[in-house]
């Protein structure tokens, strides 16, 4: 299995990027292992760069102290993608305090995919999609792995942070054939429709990291153009 990735990261016309990304490749047992994060701080709370760096951060030291070691054990399914909850729980907790001790609420969407061979683990709290375009055909198919976890006023009603806990979603699936997922802030799709989306991020057009960076310019570009204003952040990842 050979894996392509790249990222796009952008403020967009904020003051401050309160988006943070992180993508990881390292091989496992000859075997290329991707990892890759895009979390959300949540508009008009405070320290929004700070809460989502840190799930970021932490996330990442999960991938390398634990997530690696249980791969190369060849850990079940449902134990990796419990672990992925506990340290998602861990920062929900520690954040809590950090709130409690400044008087303040702060929060940030989490969307998590690891990738090893055909298997991939997905983790996700708040606004923030995964979609996974299919070589289907010469249009190709598009689906959105994530569900949006808001009112029908755009209110989040499920994040990581100085709240209540609520359990984020977790799923894992198999791959077939080419495809590309997309992990993206909501700065990066509000303006977008999934077929155009489909289009620009076709497997057959992302080949290498360079077309990839290409297309994730354009398509943030595209929604600048139409009057985005939010942070836009992006991960892409293609399995060949």
């Amino acid at each position: 299995m050979r894996f392509t990735s790249e990222v796009y990261w952008d403020k967009g016309e904020r003051i401050l990027n309160e988006d943070s990304i992180s993508l990881q490749e390292v091989r496992v047992k000859g075997e290329k292992v991707v990892f890759a994060v895009v979390c959300d701080g949540i508009g008009g709370l405070d320290y929004g760069e700070v809460a989502s760096g840190f799930v970021t951060e932490r996330m990442t030291e999960w991938f390398y102290k634990e997530a690696l070691m249980m791969l190369k054990r060849h850990k079940g399914r449902r134990k990796i993608e419990k672990a992925g909850l506990r340290v998602l729980y861990a920062c929900n907790e520690e954040m809590v305090r950090f709130g409690m001790e400044r008087g303040v609420k702060l929060g940030t969407t989490v969307t998590a995919l690891l990738c090893k061979g055909r298997y991939y683990y997905l983790w996700h709290s708040g606004d923030g999609r995964a979609y996974r375009i299919k070589r289907k055909g010469f249009k190709g198919e598009i689906k959105q792995l994530t569900r949006d976890h808001v009112f029908k006023n755009g209110i989040l009603v499920r994040c990581v942070g100085s709240f209540e806990w609520r359990r984020p979603d977790v799923r894992s699936g198999y791959m077939i054939g080419k495809n590309v997922f997309l992990l993206c802030s909501d700065g990066f799709r509000n303006r977008i429709g999934e077929e155009r989306l489909k289009e620009a991020l076709h497997p057959d057009l992302l080949q290498t990291r360079g077309q990839m960076a290409m297309h994730l310019r354009e398509i943030a570009l595209y929604v600048k153009q139409r009057g985005e204003k939010d942070n836009i952040s992006a991960i892409a990842i293609g399995n060949y």
